[in-house]
């Protein structure tokens, strides 16, 4: 069976705004400050650095999800169950992110915090690769007309930046034990 992708890419998009205006939201805090004097509340602004450093990264890998998810569907023309599921269980780590965000950024000088939220970027990382190489594995969702060059290279890619996540995880746990 065989569906269209639009569906798919509606509701991604509409994920993807809802997760990235959630995530500003973890800054609600700041609001109540009245009656501080204005050097408390410089003291309180800088104090949440990591909290805004989490959250331009989550934002940043949030537009690279998104874009990567808007490239591939420019040669997936189709849908089927499958494909379906995995971005179900996509969505899902997606929406955690907010979550691990504000983790990473509250308490920034811990290992296990920061080791969730790079897992979960891994996670997501993942699911985007195993789209891909589901999608295009024999040409199952893409035309016969897209190049097999083309989907090896970017399938070869998709792969190496999971490494390089899953590297930065081991290299954090190491530092973070003997660092």
């Amino acid at each position: 069976m065989k569906l269209n992708t639009n569906r798919m890419e509606a509701l991604t998009d509409g994920i993807f705004a809802i997760v990235m205006t959630v995530m500003i939201l973890s800054f609600s805090e700041i609001v109540g400050f009245k009656g501080i004097k204005e050097n408390d509340f410089h003291a309180f602004f800088i104090g949440l650095k990591d909290d805004f450093l989490s959250y331009a990264a989550s934002f940043f890998i949030l537009g690279i999800l998104w874009f990567e998810h808007h490239w591939q569907f420019h040669y997936i023309k189709h849908m089927d169950p499958v494909i379906a599921l995995i971005h179900v269980v996509w969505f899902m780590f997606v929406c955690i992110l907010p979550f691990s965000t504000l983790l990473a950024g509250n308490h920034a000088n811990f290992l296990a915090p920061l080791l969730a939220f790079e897992v979960n970027i891994a996670i997501v990382f993942a699911l985007l690769c195993i789209n891909w190489i589901y999608a295009t594995k024999g040409h199952r969702l893409v035309d016969e007309s897209v190049d097999k060059k083309m989907i090896s290279d970017h399938s070869m890619i998709a792969i190496a930046s999971v490494v390089v996540i899953i590297a930065a995880i081991g290299l954090s746990v190491l530092a973070g034990r003997y660092g």
